[in-house]
């Protein structure tokens, strides 16, 4: 007889949640992943995997002792888990604080076509395009887009698909909600695509003050990002836009002349470690 959610304890539930976010997002799960997480012994993890593949055999493909793991077929669909961004933290997630003086305010969550984070990360696995209705502000109707997906970006409460588009002929970034059709893979032989190189360079990044400040506001907002003990950091040149966007710096030259106007709107800037010309001339 299969086994079912109501059977379970709430440490081998975890365990099971574990286990299928390992499949969605790192594609494949192992005894040590579990044993290593859980604090738990090995013939333990592998009946929690056995559990997991009676709860949901169609989301596993057969062990082979090649891969030396468990990998997800390429029909898996999350049912422990959400298939959103939120699966990224179903585990580690802390609960908020029970004491009557903390709050906090609520998150938009932005909803996904059933089925969408799955398949597109069964396209990057295996390096093959689907298809599927996506709107835009431009294009509210939606088209139907052929994509060959090669990343997941998370930003600002959303995430984005780093994607080829064979319409356009270029990578572009899509966000993951406004799919409005489930992705059709087209499974196969894996797509050659063209270099990305907006992805594959990098770009060293410093955090300042800004310098219109007045010197004494300029040491306070120092101290409060602690910019001094903060080292220059790589980022993608693709990732520029998001990175500004998310620590709400200025994204354009008109947010540049503001920032310089009125320094309290953008009190710290990003700039390239190298030349300390702002990173504003590499977002999108």
């Amino acid at each position: 007889m299969a086994v079912t959610i109501n059977e379970t304890s709430w440490p081998q539930l975890q365990r099971l949640r574990f286990i299928e976010r390992q499949l969605l997002w790192d594609r494949e799960v192992t005894l040590s992943m579990l044993t290593g997480a859980f604090g738990i012994l090995r013939p333990e993890a592998l009946d929690s995997i056995k559990t997991y593949i009676e709860l949901a055999p169609e989301n596993v493909r057969p062990f082979e002792p090649s891969d030396r793991s468990y990998k997800p077929t390429a029909s898996f669909k999350p049912k422990l888990i959400p298939d959103s961004a939120d699966s990224l933290f179903t585990i580690a997630r802390l609960a908020a604080p029970s004491n009557p003086d903390f709050y906090s305010v609520p998150v938009l969550n932005r909803s996904t076509a059933p089925g969408t984070l799955a398949a597109i990360l069964t396209a990057i696995e295996h390096r093959v395009r689907f298809e599927a209705v996506y709107v835009s502000m431009q294009n509210p109707e939606g088209t139907r887009r052929s994509l060959t997906p090669s990343a997941i970006i998370s930003a600002s409460n959303r995430l984005h698909v780093r994607a080829y588009c064979w319409e356009r002929q270029g990578f572009r970034d899509f966000v993951l909600n406004r799919f409005r059709t489930t992705p059709q893979l087209q499974m196969g032989e894996p797509d050659l695509l063209p270099q990305d190189s907006a992805w594959e360079e990098t770009l060293e990044v410093r955090l300042i003050a800004n310098p219109s400040l007045s010197t004494a506001q300029q040491a306070l907002i120092t101290d409060d990002y602690d910019l001094n003990q903060l080292e220059p950091f790589k980022i993608r040149k693709a990732l520029i836009t998001y990175f500004l966007q998310a620590n709400l710096l200025p994204t354009s030259s008109a947010e540049l002349d503001e920032a310089a106007q009125m320094p309290q709107r953008f009190p710290v800037l990003a700039v390239s470690a190298q030349s300390n010309e702002s990173v504003v001339a590499f977002a999108f």
